[in-house]
Parts: C-alpha cells; sequence; structure tokens
C-alpha cells in the first residue's frame, strides 16, 4: 500500500466543499484492484509458512535416517558377566566391545593385575643439608636405553628433586651428531607426605627390542646410541654379531652398566670400518637407579623392603584356559573385537551377545519422526477448502491458523511424498553390503551338499558379475573366480578399474567378500548356492523385520509401526541381513528426503534453483511474491500521478467557483443599485 495522505485537508474557502474527503475515496476506489493482489500475497505467505513446517518435519524424519545408515547400529555388541569369584564382575574386568566381535562366550580368571614401578623414599622434612647430605651429589636414572643424571644439592628439598626428575633429559649421545638425544624419560615423580615417589609411566615390564648397525672405529670404544641397563629390573642384554659371527661379553668386548658405549679387548671384534649389528633387549618399563651410594642410601631410594619399593608386574590372565600375559591391563589383542580392562583378581563368565538398544532405539525414533511427518502430510491433503459455518463465526478467524486452513489441500506435492515415501518402506529391497563373511565350508562344494552346476550374480553399481560354482569348486576358486571376473575388473568401454568393483578372499573357511571403497554390492541367485555359502539372506521386506504399515483402517494413513519382538528375533538370526535391509533403505530414504530438502543452488537451463523440491517451491512463492510487489508498487506509482492531478483539477474548480462567487456578488451589486435607481424615480 503507498503513503497517499489527503491532498486537501480542510474544506474549500469558497466552496466549503471536502475536496479532500472526495479525492480519498477517488482513490480509494481506485486501490481496490490491488486487494486481488494483496490477497494474493498473504496466501502465497501462508504457503511458504507452510512448507517451511513440511521442511522442519522432512528434515526431523532425515536426521533420524541417519544412525540406520550405518551397518555397526545393528551389528552392535555387548560384554554380560557372572561372576565366579570375586567381589563382582567390574572388580575382576570390564569389556569394550566392537561391532567386530563375534557372539561367543569365555572363562576368564585374572591372576594379577599389571602394576608399575614406584619407589618410595625416606620422609624428609627439610632441606638435603639438613638432612644428612655433606655436599652435592648425583645419581642417576635408567629406563629402556635411556640415562639421565639428577645432580641433589644440600638446599634441595623433595619437591625439588622431583621437578628435576620430571624435567630431567636423556644424557645418551647420538652416535651421527655426538650430542645427547634429550628426550624425556618416562618417568614421573611426586612428593606425598613428605616422601619422594618415583613412578614408571607405564605398568608392566614393557620388554623392548633396539636393534641398530654400528661401523667399528679405529679405537677400542664405539658409541652405541643407547644406556645399557643391566641391574634389575631393567636386564637389558646386548647381542652382536658381524655377518655369520657373535662376539661375546667378556671375552670380546666389555659394557658397564649406565654406559652408552662398548669397550673391545685388544684382539677381539670387528676390524676397523666394518661394520656390525648390535641388538640391545630391555624391559622398557621399569627403571633403575645407580650414582652416589650415599645420596641413594639417604633418600632410602635402595631399599627393596615393601615400604620403600613397588615392584613392577605384568597382568596374568586366564582365558579359556589358557595363560596370557601382558604388561597392560588394557588387552585388545586377545579376542577379536573385545578389548579387556583387567581390574583384579577374580572368575567370571564373558558372553559377548548382540546389543540391540542402539538399534531398537534408532527405528523407534525414526518411525516417531516418519509418523509425525505423515500425520502433518494427511491433516494438510485433508483440511477442506472451504471453512465450516463454526469457523465462519469464530473470532479467531482472521487468525493465520483459519487462513492456513486447506491452503494444501490435494497438493500435488504432498501426495507424491506420501506415495513415494511409502514406497520406499514397503517395496521389496535388495540388500546392499560393503563386506559380507559367508559360513564355514571346508573341501568342496560337493562335501557342503551341493549336486549340481549353479550361478549367483555379485553386482556393483552397473557392472554384475556371473559366478558359474561347481561341486568340485572350493572356497578358494570360487574367490578365483570373483576376482578374475571380467566385470569386476573392467569398466563397459573395457578399460580396467584401477581397483576391482568388488574383491573375494578365503578367511577361516569362510568365504569373504567385499566392494572397492565407498561402494555396495548385492547378490542374487536362482537357487539355494548363496545360502550353502552363507551368503544368502532371507529378508527382502522391511515388514520381514517388523517395520510394516499400521494395519488400521487398511494402513490409508501411511504410517508405521514397530514389532519390537519380530525385530530381535531378525536380528539374532541373521544380524548382518538386517543391518544391510535397513541400510539399503535407509539410504534411499536419505537420498530422497535430499532431493526435498537440500537448498544448495544447482544450474537448470539459464537459470539458478536450489536443489530439493520443497526449497525451489519455496523460492517459487517468494519469487511470484517480488512479482506482486512490483506490480503493486507501479499501481501506488500511478495513483500518487492520479492523486497530483485531482489536486490540480480540485485547486482549478475552487478557483473557478470563487471567480463566479465574485461575479456572482458583483451582479447582485449591480442589481442592486438599479433597482434602488428605480425605486427613487
Amino acid at each position: 500500500m503507498g503513503d497517499y495522505q489527503s491532498t486537501f485537508s480542510i474544506p474549500g474557502i469558497s466552496s466549503s466543499i471536502d475536496w479532500g474527503s472526495m479525492a480519498d475515496k477517488l482513490i480509494e476506489n481506485a486501490r481496490k484492484s490491488q486487494e486481488p493482489l494483496i490477497a494474493k500475497q498473504d496466501t502465497l505467505e501462508l504457503k511458504i509458512g507452510l512448507f517451511n513446517e513440511f521442511s522442519a518435519s522432512m528434515k526431523t524424519m532425515r536426521s533420524a535416517v541417519t544412525p540406520l545408515k550405518l551397518a555397526s547400529t545393528f551389528q552392535a555388541k555387548a560384554a554380560e558377566f557372572t561372576v565366579l569369584s570375586g567381589v563382582n564382575a567390574q572388580s575382576v574386568v570390564a569389556a569394550t566391545v566392537s561391532a567386530d566381535a563375534a557372539v561367543s562366550r569365555h572363562e576368564i580368571e585374572v591372576l594379577q593385575k599389571a602394576t608399575a614401578q614406584s619407589r618410595f623414599s625416606a620422609q624428609i622434612k627439610t632441606a638435603m643439608g639438613e638432612a644428612g647430605l655433606a655436599s652435592a651429589q648425583k645419581f642417576y636414572i635408567n629406563v629402556g636405553g635411556r640415562r639421565a643424571e639428577i645432580e641433589v644439592k644440600t638446599t634441595d628439598t623433595l619437591i625439588t628433586i622431583a621437578q628435576k626428575i620430571n624435567d630431567a633429559k636423556d644424557m645418551t649421545l647420538d652416535p651421527a651428531t655426538g650430542k645427547a638425544y634429550g628426550e624425556s624419560l618416562g618417568i614421573t615423580a611426586s612428593v606425598i607426605d613428605n616422601r619422594l615417589v618415583i613412578r614408571s609411566a607405564n605398568t608392566g615390564l614393557g620388554e623392548t627390542t633396539d636393534k641398530s648397525t654400528i661401523t667399528r672405529g679405529s679405537g677400542t670404544r664405539d658409541k652405541l646410541g643407547f644406556t645399557v641397563a643391566k641391574d634389575a629390573p631393567s636386564n637389558g642384554t646386548l647381542t652382536i654379531k658381524a655377518g655369520s659371527v657373535t662376539y661375546a661379553e667378556g671375552t670380546d668386548f666389555t659394557v658397564d652398566s649406565g654406559s652408552d658405549e662398548i669397550t673391545w679387548i685388544d684382539g677381539h671384534g670387528p676390524a676397523a670400518g666394518t661394520s656390525y649389528e648390535v641388538s640391545y633387549t630391555v624391559n622398557s618399563s621399569v627403571f633403575s637407579l645407580d650414582g652416589n651410594a650415599d645420596l641413594l642410601s639417604l633418600l632410602k631410594l635402595d631399599d627393596d623392603t615393601e615400604d620403600h619399593y613397588l615392584a613392577a608386574q605384568d597382568a596374568v590372565v586366564k582365558i579359556d584356559g589358557l595363560t596370557i600375559t601382558r604388561s597392560s591391563n588394557q588387552i585388545d589383542d586377545l579376542i577379536k573385537g573385545v578389548k579387556l580392562t583387567v581390574n583384579g583378581p577374580g572368575s567370571v563368565v564373558m558372553d559377548i551377545t548382540q546389543d540391540a538398544e542402539k538399534a531398537v532405539t534408532g527405528i523407534q525414533d525414526y518411525v516417531t519422526a516418519f509418523n509425525d511427518l505423515m500425520d502433518w502430510i494427511n491433516i494438510r491433503l485433508s483440511e477442506s477448502s472451504t471453512a465450516s459455518s463454526s469457523q465462519k463465526d469464530d473470532q479467531y478467524k482472521n487468525d493465520d491458523f483459519y487462513k492456513k486452513f486447506g491452503l494444501l489441500h490435494g497438493n500435488s506435492l504432498l501426495w507424491q511424498t506420501k506415495s513415494q515415501i511409502r514406497q520406499i518402506m514397503t517395496n521389496p529391497v535388495t540388500a546392499k553390503y560393503s563386506l559380507k563373511t559367508g559360513r564355514p565350508v571346508q573341501g568342496t562344494m560337493e562335501s557342503a551338499g551341493q549336486t549340481g552346476n549353479s550361478t549367483f550374480t555379485v553386482t556393483v553399481g552397473v557392472r554384475t558379475a556371473t559366478i558359474e560354482v561347481t561341486p568340485s569348486d572350493t572356497l578358494q576358486t570360487i574367490a578365483g573366480k570373483i576376482n578374475s571376473s571380467y566385470e569386476m575388473n573392467h569398466d563397459p568401454q573395457g578399460r580396467t578399474y584401477p581397483i576391482r568393483m568388488a574383491s573375494a578372499k578365503v578367511v577361516n573357511n569362510q568365504l569373504v567378500i567385499e566392494a572397492s571403497p565407498n561402494r555396495k554390492f548385492s547378490l542374487a541367485a536362482s537357487d539355494g548356492v548363496l545360502d550353502t555359502l552363507g551368503l544368502g539372506t532371507p529378508f527382502s521386506l522391511l515388514s520381514q523385520i517388523g517395520i510394516s504399515t499400521e494395519s488400521t483402517d487398511y494402513g490409508k494413513s501411511g504410517k508405521l509401526e514397530f514389532n519390537t519382538d519380530k525385530f530381535m528375533d531378525a536380528l539374532r538370526n541373521d544380524p548382518d541381513g538386517v543391518a544391510a535391509i535397513m541400510n539399503t533403505v535407509m539410504t534411499q530414504m536419505d537420498e530422497y528426503a535430499g532431493n526435498m530438502v537440500d537448498a544448495s543452488q544447482v544450474e537448470v537451463g539459464s537459470t539458478v534453483v536450489p536443489k530439493g523440491r520443497i526449497a525451489s517451491q519455496i523460492t517459487t512463492w517468494q519469487t511470484e511474491i517480488a512479482t506482486i510487489d512490483k506490480r503493486i508498487s507501479e499501481s501506488e506509482a500511478r495513483l500518487e500521478l492520479r492523486a497530483r492531478g485531482l489536486y490540480e483539477q480540485f485547486a482549478q474548480a475552487e478557483v473557478n467557483l470563487a471567480k463566479l462567487q465574485q461575479q456572482a456578488s458583483w451582479l447582485a451589486s449591480v442589481v442592486s443599485q438599479l433597482s434602488g435607481t428605480g425605486s427613487n424615480s
């Protein structure tokens, strides 16, 4: 609407005519031509609001799709424990289980927990001089081939010494540069109850082996590049070889504990310039101390009694009767997909089970979001475009709620959306896999029950390979047929793929098929060969795993219902199959929702429009609103010109009336004069 104001604020002086009201009436009547445009604009704004609600509901459903696209959601495992001895399961062992763990049962007995080495000094509250240190002295810390010097002054306190240990760097010389490596030791020190506590950073003994090649110098000494620590608990040992010759310590060379060089005995060892190999094995997670004996004795750091020393020990665990030793209490290399945390002695039974909580919760959230979207669509489609008599009389009839009522009645995009998302959830599905593992088959396919030739197909994208399986085939020969198939190795133009589209291998007497990165494959067969291989799945419909259209009113609403018990049965029987069908369907749903709500710009011909259909429709309406705004603005400009014309016309009329009034007054005076002259005569 324009900002037109009345041309005349007061009636005409001469005529007393309300020119302003007259002009307003004329402009108001002329402006009525805008009313359909304004009404259409208001309707479009309301439709945009409704489609924004539509988009929001679609996005909410799409968010619920995300976890259901992941195979791990349906293949999650959990560990359940039964205590055989000990306070409770958590006091013995805990477990973190990944999706690739196998459902299984294991008896676990923890014999001992891994501990870190610690030394505790005497209780000293004063500076070291007051505690009995006569002058500055040094001690050394050896750990894993590294060595650091700690100088203790008479003015130092235990806190000062702890800081020096924490800041200490490896003083071992690098043979290549002749400079110290300067690395941290991995030892921590603190003061507790006026006692210095030195502790290894890692639990257990932590054995490691360092191997290097050294060139014999011209003298009797060679730098090793590491510091030897012979004393317990480091227990470092050296092995030196040159070709087939092994050199013995004490006979061919000597090396002192705490030294980073060897000394060759005269007449022994390789010739100058000859390369030899040095292997050093040491318990790398523990430390040993040497240096000034009086200083170590004063600090009680040479005392191996219980009050001053806690020896490192490895974790010792029996799993299904097999004794296992590890330096850490975190053990992840025993059972595939299971990370054990050793907490203390005791015995438990650990069951690796299917963990359906994440999957069930994810599906429930998705079904809720899907049904909310369906409710919104059903309501908008069913709203009558004609208001009822009660609505017409409602005091709130001008609110947006009623104005929106029926605006999307029979909207084609809503009908299409309802139909298509319903089809996605109910149509048969060909499951797609990134990786699929069959069942164990030993020997030939004939031994597994196959009596005649069979075929199955492997499809990746547009490439389908047909694999013939004969009774004499083994899993290895079947894997070879997949790997050598033309379709998996060449594109439709005959060019060789840089990476095979799908490959196969045999692991633990099971055929494993895997798609190339970021791709998925599907399998199909007309007979039971896939079942024989353990690569088939009984699921082609979501209803088979408990997700179906609700039965109320013959399912006209399109809403879903979720049978948890049926889903759990399917998940227990074939978790890979459930994961595949859900991942496949949810990927389709995600792509469809993206094509509806995606606001990114794409080129269509010579124009740029939003990719998503909802976003595109909103843009179309916004463009239409802008066009109407332009038409109204042009109409207002014309009305402004007309208003100015009326001003000029009415102003001229007022002038003309004033002239007529003057003439009338003159004529009246003339008539009066003539009348007076006549009566006097």
